[in-house]
This record gives structure tokens, C-alpha cells and sequence, in this order.
């Protein structure tokens, strides 16, 4: 299925957008609790158990996932702009999950919005997505302490709650800085 592209804003700063993808543009939790009620609850008091739960699923797990409820809007407002998906794989002591999150994640981009935008996507440990923050990346993220590693790195931090109000916020952000 192709996203049809709107738009923001038009700005004279050339940003870089960086997009998560679990629980900004697909429903990690949702596909959590498909196999087990509850799983989700298992990620805060136990870890290993809970990836040896989503490992079992193998690639499937990733590249069936569903959308956010409006993670189409945000895509389609962001592909205007130089954006790529910038999301973390598993701990890799975790035997096949690096690779079963890799391959279903670019497979998910592939048949959800095209190949073009899969093939940039960067997909890597959750502590090297600061290596591409600088004074003019945005980092669209759900996770808190990820924005703020990145916002310490010297990017632009959004944190994600729903599509409205992380398109509001770039607003506010290309406005400020135009």
C-alpha cells in the first residue's frame, strides 16, 4: 500500500528527520498482546523472558505488525521531507531477534510505504541512534530516555505521544528556526 504524501510546512532549513518505528508508526504493543495478553506487562519484569517470547515468533512478529492508529498520517506528512526511519534492533545476546527485527522491519517498510524509503532506513543498537544527532536532525521517538540521549547529543528531540501532536511540534520547530 503507498502513503499519499501531504504537507507540513514549507521551510527554508533542510532538517533531517529520524523516525522510530515501535509505537510511533506500528503498534508494537498491540502485536505484543496478539500472543499473549498481558506480554507487554512481562517487558517491565522480566526481559529475557519476554524477547525469548517475541523471538519465537521469528520475522513475523516485525513484518506483520500493524500501523499505529495515525501512524499513516504522520508518514504521509513527513515524506515531503528528508526523512528515514531510524529504529533499534535488539540486544543481540539475544540469539535470531537482531536479525528477525532487521529483516521484518525493512520487509514492514517495504510492503507498507516502498522500498526506497525501507532502503534508507537505518536499523541499529538503541544506544547508536545518537550518532546521527546534530543541530539539525530530529528525532521522533516514543521512548523518553531516547530523546533525551539525543537531545544531549546535540539534535532535535520530539517525543511521541500521537501523529497531531509530533506534526505540531515540527511545526513549532520549522517556524522557530526558518
Amino acid at each position: 500500500m503507498q502513503i499519499k504524501e501531504a504537507s507540513i510546512v514549507n521551510t527554508s532549513v533542510n532538517y533531517k528527520i529520524y523516525l522510530d518505528m515501535d509505537n510511533v508508526i506500528t503498534d508494537f504493543d498491540a502485536a505484543c498482546n496478539s500472543i499473549s495478553y498481558g506480554l507487554v506487562k512481562l517487558h517491565r519484569t522480566n526481559r529475557d523472558d519476554f524477547w525469548k517470547v517475541i523471538e519465537s515468533q521469528g520475522i513475523n512478529f516485525w513484518s506483520q505488525m500493524e500501523w499505529k492508529i495515525d501512524g499513516k498520517d504522520l508518514v504521509s506528512h513527513l515524506l515531503n521531507y528528508n526523512t528515514t526511519v531510524l529504529s533499534a534492533h535488539q540486544n543481540p545476546r539475544r540469539g535470531r531477534i537482531v536479525e528477525f527485527s532487521i529483516k521484518g522491519k525493512y520487509d514492514w517498510l517495504v510492503r507498507e510505504i516502498s522500498k526506497g524509503f525501507a532502503d534508507k532506513a537505518i536499523i541499529c543498537r538503541r544506544s547508536d541512534k545518537t550518532m546521527y544527532a546534530d543541530p539539525f536532525s530530529i528525532l521522533i521517538d516514543d521512548n523518553s530516555e531516547n530523546i533525551k540521549n539525543w537531545e544531549d547529543a546535540g539534535g532535535i528531540g520530539v517525543l511521541h505521544y500521537d501523529a497531531e501532536s509530533s506534526i505540531g511540534k515540527l511545526y513549532n520547530i520549522f517556524y522557530q528556526k526558518a
